[in-house]
């Protein structure tokens, strides 16, 4: 089956609301519904896309088909109990959010599969390379969250207070600021759909984040598996760049100039080469010439290839 994606949507459309051009679906887990956003063609390298809380996986639409482009299969789940997937039935750990994760590769019918997470996403992908790594091709990190001890305990206290729905709206504007707060340089349209994906958690948006401030990442464990560090040159995680280098020693990292959080969407050509590049780097792809566009990365690169 070749699911390509199209281009009906336009960039400010895909920016503002969580559907878009991409073929979109839903697995039956024993949980609820999971929804998937999905292009390229099902033989290409398996890349599974987890965003960060408590947004969705509409984060990379706009890059969805530029990855098509060079010849992935690329899956961008919503995690349970964001975007348009039902909620687990109580609070997850992150060992149990990864165990979902390869609930949801097995119903897509892939057995390995190249992981980008992004700060949540980061986090539970990495858990999950740790649990099965035999099938864990190569590790995306958009930016992994590695704190310390007393970051997380004054994160776990009250990073994300969650919000009273008023029936003034009040709450709306409560979660405009704190997007604003976070992400400043961002566009309207982006704010706006962020909005959406917080409504659609619910007021205790912050569930995955208590998850993840309760983790402690084993990256030890993951010492040998290709690992690329890719994020946008003002991304909130950039300021780690250190923890996460002496983490990951080997890894290349990859600052693309002039993308924040969501640079998927803002430079999504740059993201999906950079990404291309290594998915492909370390994958047995047969030589057939066929639906992969050239690679050429202009960012900046650090660490070793």
């Amino acid at each position: 089956m070749n699911i390509q994606a199209a281009t009906r949507a336009t960039p400010s459309a895909q920016a503002t609301h969580m559907k878009g051009a991409s073929h979109r679906g839903y697995l039956e887990l024993p949980w609820g519904q999971v929804h998937y956003r999905r292009s390229g063609a099902a033989h290409g390298p398996a890349l599974v896309i987890v965003h960060q809380s408590p947004l969705s996986s509409a984060t990379y639409e706009p890059a969805m088909a530029a990855l098509a482009a060079h010849g992935l299969h690329t899956v961008a789940i919503d995690i349970p109990g964001f975007g348009m997937s039902d909620s687990a039935p109580g609070p997850w750990s992150i060992p149990e959010y990864a165990e979902a994760l390869w609930r949801i590769v097995g119903e897509l019918g892939l057995e390995q599969v190249h992981f980008l997470g992004q700060h949540t996403g980061a986090i539970i992908a990495a858990e999950a390379a740790r649990a099965r790594r035999d099938r864990v091709l190569s590790l995306i990190f958009q930016g992994i969250p590695l704190y310390g001890d007393e970051e997380r305990a004054e994160k776990a206290a009250g990073y994300a207070p969650g919000y009273t729905p008023a029936i003034d709206g009040g709450h709306l504007k409560v979660v405009w600021d704190r997007i604003r707060w976070l992400y400043p340089t961002i566009s309207a349209e982006s704010c706006s759909r962020q909005v959406a994906e917080y409504l659609s958690v619910g007021p205790d948006y912050g569930v995955a984040y208590r998850a993840v401030f309760a983790h402690r990442a084993d990256t030890e464990a993951l010492k040998g598996v290709p690992t690329l560090l890719l994020h946008g040159g003002d991304d909130v995680l950039d300021r780690m760049n250190d923890v996460v280098t002496a983490a990951f020693p080997d890894a290349p990292l990859v600052r693309i100039t002039g993308g924040t959080d969501f640079v998927a969407e803002e430079k999504p050509q740059e993201f999906a080469d950079a990404v291309a590049a290594h998915v492909l780097a370390h994958t047995h792809v047969p030589d057939s010439g066929a639906g992969r566009g050239s690679i050429e990365v202009t960012t900046e690169v650090t660490g070793d290839a």
